[in-house]
């Protein structure tokens, strides 16, 4: 059966010597309470399992374990087994969804048979209660008696590890990861399935994921120092809810303070509310604690806190489109945009949320832009109003071309109205395509030392319009120009990453 990947060459000659690798590369994977019935609790992991021919075409190996079937044929491609000594090879996963009062024994069984890992999926933990809390107590005193020296647990209430390289996945609607170098750790499994979904759409690339739960056992402390030394690792995410103990949580700020000096981590913690604080003693059974802690706390280790979904992300795929060679050296800023209303909003949120300065162009550059374009409702000084010009791809990028001489900016802002391009001759993907054979031809955004963010506003959202932004995504992307859908959203992102590169730039 074919491995996906090279096990001899460097990489994983480097990362193998790390205890989580087999969680991360499994060769096999035992599905505990697997049904010839469809269930939802396992059918997310067995529909994306099947897609990718795991068992039958490529490993890993599957093996669904449930008494009731044993010798039967799960969709006719995995035979059941009785229990966890039946299965014909040393065992690296288990995922587990039998109820919480039987979890304890599968994982006696797993330590007697030394499987690697153990994902509890199941809840009914300490999330619901003094009941729940009893199973959790009796899950921790096993893994005390066996000196942590066996089968180590993910989970409870959760849905286990991911692997862009691997195509290990628990998601059935996206059967091919959008592989980069993001790596995640959250506590809700609803939010990686979030990651999972939107990464293509955003460019944000992923390598590895793990949804971890209520932290029974392994915690956000060890998967943070797996992601630190994997070197296909630019930017580390965290969907935080609870630290837990006190003891985590200083451990937690300690190891972050030594990653942040390596590679950026994104901190999205969760419960900032009091309606969101209860939302998480009962999903994960976590106490949140106060917002302003956390914030003060990652922000003393240059760790990247953010308030919601959207920041996670945006910032998230920015630093990873720009980490570590394309930071910005500073915070002022050339914009070009369609129409002088626009230029007003855009000095307003830029300057006062994103941090920056928009200095005046050089009399020298002026006139250049001045005799490039028609002086009819234009303006040359900073930022560049285009008027009509500014849904011309050939007009924008030779505008781009002559600020990104400019030695005193350091960012580039071009900003469009797409609705406008539908009017005129060009359709989204029509425009998408001149866009990106322009920026190729004429102004080579790989080779500048300015990071370019482009606006595309969106005044309309029908399923024509989404299908056709795709085209003009995927040209930025495949030119490392930033893309936001609002002014707001990028002026949030450039000031979290221009706090970042100073840092960075007082580390050196």
């Amino acid at each position: 059966m074919n491995l996906p990947y090279n096990p001899e060459d460097l990489y994983h000659k480097k990362i193998s010597k790390h205890f989580l690798y087999r969680l991360f590369f499994p060769r096999n994977i035992v599905l505990v309470g697997a049904s010839v019935k469809t269930k939802l609790d396992l059918m997310a992991y067995l529909t994306a399992y099947k897609a990718f021919g795991y068992g039958t075409e490529r490993l890993p190996n599957i093996y669904p374990v449930n008494p009731k079937y044993e010798g039967k044929l799960l969709w006719n491609r995995w035979k059941f087994y009785k229990d966890l000594n039946s299965i014909p090879e040393a065992i690296d996963l288990v995922i587990c969804a039998v109820k919480a009062p039987y979890t304890p024994n599968i994982l006696r069984e797993c330590i007697e048979v030394n499987a690697k890992f153990l994902v509890i999926f199941s809840s009914g933990f300490s999330e619901v209660g003094k009941e729940g809390q009893s199973y959790s107590n009796e899950v921790k005193q096993i893994l005390r008696e066996s000196n942590y020296k066996s089968t180590r647990v993910i989970g409870p209430n959760c849905f286990g590890p991911l692997n862009s390289q691997y195509n290990l996945n628990f998601n059935r609607t996206v059967l091919k990861l959008y592989s980069g170098g993001f790596s995640f750790c959250s506590q809700s499994g609803g939010f990686c399935h979030r990651i999972i979904e939107y990464s293509e759409k955003r460019g944000l690339g992923l390598n590895f994921g793990i949804s971890v739960g209520n932290m029974i056992d392994l915690d956000i402390n060890d998967f943070l120092m797996f992601f630190s030394m994997d070197p296909k690792t630019k930017v580390i995410g965290f969907y935080l809810e609870s630290v837990q103990t006190q003891e985590k949580g200083r451990k937690f700020m300690e190891n972050l303070k030594k990653v942040c000096k390596k590679k950026p981590v994104v901190i999205f913690k969760g419960g900032r509310s009091e309606i969101g604080s209860a939302s998480c003693k009962s999903h994960t059974g976590a106490i949140a604690g106060a917002s302003e802690i956390y914030d003060s706390v990652f922000k003393q280790v240059n760790a990247l806190s953010v308030k919601n979904s959207e920041e996670f992300f945006d910032i998230s795929y920015a630093l990873l489109h720009l980490f570590p060679d394309h930071l910005p050296k500073g915070s002022n800023a050339c914009a070009l945009v369609p129409g002088g209303g626009s230029t007003v909003e855009l000095g307003d949120v830029l300057s006062e949320e994103g941090g920056l300065s928009f200095p005046k162009l050089s009399s020298e550059t002026q006139q250049k832009l001045a005799e490039m374009f028609f002086e009819v409702n234009t303006c040359f000084r900073n930022p560049i109003d285009l008027g009509a010009y500014g849904h011309v791809p050939d007009k924008i990028t030779d505008a781009l071309k002559l600020a990104d001489k400019e030695d005193r900016i350091d960012i580039l802002i071009p900003i469009f109205f797409l609705s406008r391009i539908t009017d005129g001759p060009l359709t989204y993907d029509g425009f998408a395509a001149a866009f990106g054979r322009s920026l190729g031809r004429k102004f080579k955004p790989k080779k500048t030392d300015k990071i370019v963010c482009l606006i595309p506003i969106v005044d309309r959202m029908d399923e024509k319009t989404i299908t056709e932004l795709k085209g003009l995504k995927k040209a930025l992307n495949k030119y490392h120009i930033l893309h936001f859908p609002s002014l707001n959203r990028l002026a949030r992102s450039i000031k979290n990453i221009l706090d970042y590169s100073q840092f960075r730039k007082k580390r050196s």
